[in-house]
């Protein structure tokens, strides 16, 4: 039996309409990264992971290096380049609170704050993930979520 042409183009139809439908579904799936630049970064952020990478893999260290009133904190990287640490929610003591300036050079995607820097490995506009040295000479990784 021969198929005829119309139930040849609705079967196409289909086939295109599934296709259309899972890529879509796939596409949603991905954050797209962000253009690295002062006005993209500029928002206020709060810590969601830490974490020492290692050669075995990364780590958990959220708990082993912020305390548990650090956690609510905020920090505001403003357009003007300058940024306010706000010690939100539970108190520490002493009060962790600070301000100063930074900055952002695309090109080798170093993020400056006051003297301290930061390598920027992803950046989707709603998340940053940055990687530093610690004192200890670890690789500290941490994730940071714009409010």
């Amino acid at each position: 039996m021969k198929p005829t042409p119309c139930a040849l183009i609705a079967l196409l139809i289909l086939s295109l309409l599934f296709t259309a439908c899972k890529k879509k579904e796939l596409d949603h799936d991905v954050e797209d990264e962000c253009e690295i630049t002062v006005a993209a970064l500029a928002g206020k952020y709060k810590i969601v992971a830490a974490s020492y990478v290692e050669a075995s893999g990364d780590r958990d260290v959220l708990h082993e290096i912020y305390d548990d009133c650090e956690l609510d904190d905020i920090n505001e990287l403003k357009a003007d380049k300058t940024f306010v640490y706000t010690d939100a929610g539970e108190k520490c003591k002493p009060d962790m609170s600070e301000s100063g300036t930074w900055n952002v050079n695309a090109n080798s995607r170093i993020l400056m704050l006051n003297a301290g820097t930061s390598t920027i490995l992803s950046f989707t506009c709603k998340e940053l993930v940055v990687t530093y040295r610690d004192g200890a000479d670890n690789i500290v990784k941490e994730t940071y979520r714009k409010q």
